[in-house]
């Protein structure tokens, strides 16, 4: 059974309080729209996609990765099974430098996927607050857009916005443009997929040998998102040494230090935006804007739990918790693509097929129990599972 941890817990490292995560049930957006029935969700990690890549390309390590490339194959062909891409699939295949091995990995992502992608972390965390604020505040005057889990194409995959025709003022006039087009709206609706298909190609394929001078004029960077994970890894870095620095409170209170990092680096705008835009909703004898904590988090054990109710938002903190509490654990920007992804499809998918040592952390936080999902560490354990 889960620890209950007590309300009134006292600020210092030794408390049980903020070790762990609060027993709390999750509070699930309802502005993501999730499949509820039909094909599973499976979701692999770039290093099984290189091992259906070597199948579907004949190289000699694939050959034993054969039946299950034809598996999902037939299983994504008779559709039940989806094989979704995320943000961090494009960014990891970036850093790769054969074109070669590139465009065997887009082969084998179109062949099973058709670039079907979950939204980036940051779409699926703003929908997660947006419930819990709408919980705890109040519905805000400026609800979010309600939209599916599942989209198409490297624009969906990183929280963009799609392709969309602007006037010379600025202003969208894509509805109207697709209401005249000269051979109907169909014809304007092909155009429209060709165009973010071959975007999703070139995305993963990135530029050819021979290709410098575009290369130059487009000044395209492979590695911009790469260096973003860098950074933010080196963050995390600098945690260890802090925690280092007084080695009680890997014994303590970690989950809390690492809960409210990730509330100040990761969400905290939306965050903000979130209570700000509900501020006319408050009762009139409630604080202005920046007391909202104070209001609605009466006790540090409210804020707890209603920040471990949110789905994605638990996954990060739980597995980065477990990262720190191995002083030894030396942190690398495959570290943050890991955890970005596990937070946008361990809640929401059925499957998750990711590398051994994540799958370990993945089991010792308990987050698989919590979810509900099949975290598997072998390709060769998926064909059961299908």
């Amino acid at each position: 059974m889960a620890r209950r941890h007590s309300t009134n817990d006292a600020y210092h490292p030794h408390s049980n309080a903020g070790r762990d995560r609060s027993d709390v049930d999750y509070n699930w957006p309802t502005t993501l729209r999730v499949p509820s029935d039909g094909p599973k969700l499976v979701y692999l990690d770039l290093n099984h996609w290189v091992s259906l890549a070597k199948a579907l390309s004949g190289h000699g390590d694939g050959e034993r990765y054969g039946s299950i490339l034809a598996a999902c194959q037939t299983a994504a062909e008779e559709q039940y099974a989806v094989f979704p891409i995320s943000d961090s699939i494009y960014m990891e295949i970036a850093k790769i430098g054969q074109y070669r091995q590139r465009c065997d990995l887009r082969r084998v992502i179109e062949r099973l996927s058709g670039y079907v992608a979950v939204p980036a972390r940051s779409v699926i965390s703003r929908h997660e607050i947006e419930t819990l604020l709408d919980s705890l505040v109040g519905p805000s005057p400026r609800s979010i857009i309600s939209m599916d889990y599942l989209g198409c194409g490297v624009n969906w995959a990183l929280g963009l916005i799609g392709f969309r025709v602007m006037s010379p003022e600025g202003r969208d006039v894509t509805e109207e443009t697709r209401a005249s087009h000269p051979h109907g709206p169909a014809a304007f609706d092909a155009l429209f997929a060709d165009a973010e298909l071959r975007l999703s190609r070139k995305a993963i394929d990135g530029f050819a040998p021979g290709d410098e001078a575009e290369l130059e004029a487009s000044r395209y960077d492979r590695l911009v998102l790469f260096r973003v994970a860098e950074a933010r890894a080196i963050q995390e870095v600098e945690q260890v040494e802090r925690f280092n620095d007084d080695s009680r409170w890997r014994r303590g209170r970690i989950r809390d230090v690492v809960a409210a990092r990730e509330l100040l680096i990761e969400i905290n705008n939306p965050l903000w935006e979130g209570f700000a835009a509900r501020s006319a909703h408050l009762p009139a004898s409630a604080p202005p804007a920046s007391g909202f904590l104070e209001t609605v988090f009466r006790e540090r054990a409210h804020a707890r739990r209603a920040f471990d109710s949110m789905p994605s938002f638990d996954v990060s903190v739980s597995m980065k918790t477990s990262y720190h509490r191995d002083s030894n654990h030396r942190w690398t920007p495959n570290d943050i693509h890991d955890i970005d992804a596990l937070s946008s499809t361990l809640p929401y998918c059925d499957i998750v097929v990711t590398d051994k040592a994540v799958t370990s952390h993945v089991e010792r936080t308990g987050l698989a129990d919590r979810l509900n999902t099949i975290v598997l560490s072998r390709l060769c354990d998926l064909i059961g599972h299908l």
